[in-house]
């Protein structure tokens, strides 16, 4: 079978609870781990975006709109 999920390829998340997110590849297990024996892959991604920033807004308010939560996940290849 040809290997195209490989490191570094950007993904969108299509199963479990950040689906339809953009995610990132960091790394890729073919043979499985000792926690599971299918093939699966560690991604990161974004969990919240940054909203958009008022200017009428106060500044620690700003701040708080400007945090972006990062998400890092092992998912399965096979599904």
């Amino acid at each position: 079978m040809v290997k195209f999920l490989k490191t570094n390829k950007v993904v969108i998340i299509l199963q479990g609870k950040y689906t339809g997110h953009k995610a990132m590849i960091v790394r890729s297990f073919d043979d499985g781990t000792h926690d599971s024996a299918y093939r699966n892959c560690l991604v990161a991604g974004i969990k919240k975006y940054p909203s958009k920033v008022n200017p009428a807004v106060s500044g620690n308010e700003t701040i708080e709109e400007e945090i972006v939560a990062v998400t890092i996940v092992v998912t399965d290849i096979l599904f």
